[in-house]
Formats: C-alpha cells, sequence, structure tokens
C-alpha cells in the first residue's frame, strides 16, 4: 500500500492521535466501555475537523514496557476493531512502548492501515531501558503478517537517547534502506515543536522520501512545517486535557488549508 492509496494525497496529510485510557490490567483502568466510548468520542471529532487519518495509541500505560502483556493485546484489539469498524478514515495502531510484534499483529486482525514505530534502526536508551531493534527481524514479521500495511518509522526519537551518536541522516538512511515507509521526525518532548531545521536537513538528504513531523505540529507552525514535511502527527495541541478538542483541531486544520502543501 502506498500513503497515496491509503490517504488519497501524499502532502499535506493530518494525522490525530487517539490516546487511550488505561489498558486492561494497567493501574488507571476504567473500563472496557469507558474507553471505547473516549476513543469514538475522539474519533469523531477528527473526522467533523477534517482530519486525514487517526493513530490509536496507549501512552497512558505506567510503567512502558517494550512488549505489551496479553490483557493490553487484548483489550487494545477490542477497541480498535471497534473504532476502524466506524471510521470514515484510514486508522493507525501503535502499542506502545515499542511493541511492533503486537502492533503488526492488532493492525492485521482489525483492518488498520498503517502504524508507527518510535525505534526501528536506532540503539537507544530511556527511562524506560534499552531497546536496540533488528530491522531485519521487523520486516521479516511485518512481510509475513501484514505485507500491506504502512510502516511510518522515527529515528532519533524523542525521550530517548542513542547509545552511539550519530548524524540524522544516517538513521533517516538505515530506516529507509530497511523498509520504512516514512519517517518521524520530532523534538526532545511531546508538545515541543520540532525544529524546522531537522525536517530541512531530511527533505534536502531525501528529497523523495514521505516525511511526518512526530510532535509539536500547532496552527502557528504548521504552515511552515509541512511546507518541508508531507503531513504531521497530532496529539497535544488539539486536545483538552486527554481528549480531542473539535475546535482545536478544526483550528489546525484551517491554518493548513490557509496555506499551500
Amino acid at each position: 500500500m502506498s500513503i497515496r492509496s491509503a490517504f488519497k494525497k501524499e502532502n499535506g496529510i493530518l494525522i490525530g492521535m487517539i490516546h487511550l485510557s488505561p489498558l486492561l490490567s494497567m493501574r488507571g483502568f476504567k473500563g472496557m466501555k469507558v474507553m471505547l466510548r473516549e476513543a469514538l468520542a475522539d474519533l469523531r471529532a477528527l473526522e467533523r475537523a477534517g482530519f486525514d487519518g487517526a493513530l490509536i495509541e496507549n501512552d497512558h500505560d505506567r510503567p512502558h514496557t517494550e512488549f505489551a502483556n496479553t490483557a493490553q493485546i487484548a483489550s487494545f484489539t477490542a477497541v480498535a476493531e471497534a473504532v476502524i469498524a466506524e471510521a470514515r478514515i484510514p486508522v493507525g495502531v501503535q502499542m506502545m512502548l515499542n511493541d511492533w510484534k503486537s502492533s503488526f499483529a492488532i493492525a492485521q486482525a482489525t483492518g488498520a492501515r498503517f502504524t508507527r514505530l518510535d525505534v526501528f534502526v536506532d540503539h537507544v536508551t530511556s527511562e524506560w531501558g534499552e531497546l536496540n531493534p533488528n530491522p531485519k527481524e521487523i520486516m521479516s514479521e511485518k512481510k509475513k503478517l501484514c505485507p500491506d500495511l504502512l510502516l511510518f518509522t522515527d529515528v532519533q526519537v524523542k525521550y530517548k537517547t542513542m547509545v552511539r551518536t550519530r548524524p540524522l541522516t544516517t538513521s533517516a538512511k538505515l530506516a529507509l534502506a530497511n523498509g520504512a515507509d516514512g519517517l518521524v521526525i520530532t523534538g526532545n518532548a511531546t508538545g515541543e515543536e520540532t525544529p524546522t531545521k531537522k525536517i530541512e536537513m531530511i527533505r534536502r538528504a531525501f528529497p523523495s522520501a514521505k516525511i511526518f513531523v512526530g510532535a509539536g505540529v500547532n496552527e502557528k507552525n504548521v504552515r511552515e512545517q509541512l511546507a518541508l514535511a508531507n503531513g504531521a502527527i497530532v496529539g497535544t495541541s488539539i486536545k483538552k486535557g486527554r481528549r480531542i478538542s473539535l475546535a482545536s483541531a478544526k483550528k489546525l486544520k484551517k491554518a493548513l488549508k490557509d496555506t499551500r502543501v
């Protein structure tokens, strides 16, 4: 599957985050009905605002672990299936912290169109531990389980520290060479603006790559940043508390429509 076939365009793509409340077995679990009601409300808000896609993620599960437990996987799958059944826009799934195995399986079971992987080719450390995934193993599983799934991969992602420093362009080159359909560029933290110079660097180095800004896009910077990137994955600037604000999502979409990308 190509980005154009999934989103019906290649530029100006806005993907909104549906952050699930804590999953089954996790601290703060509110029940499946509450989780589903919140997720569907977020989906409807994104659709009404004119967003091009939605990404379901379990960021509120604490502590993060590299791979999820069975209760998390089961409850995530149930919610994702229900959301996708009602969605009029492409929906992706991402199991935190970096559980590509579960993300691929959930995507195939529910009909999700894409996934995001925070760590694909980089060896990093974080407060949740060390991550050093094998991209060949990841792509082998993807080919076996869900070959048509779009894979968006971060390079030198926020909240992670490289074990051995190297240029951002080196990580980007490795991600593309190993099969990433899109590169996700972030700053240092959620909600913090991604430096435009980082986006410019990747665009110059890889003119034909599909680039998504993965943090800090808002109505003030969306014109500048999406003049360089193909799209953005947006959460903080369109939320009120933990849920999508229709008014904020509409403002961001309008700011993007007022420019040419």
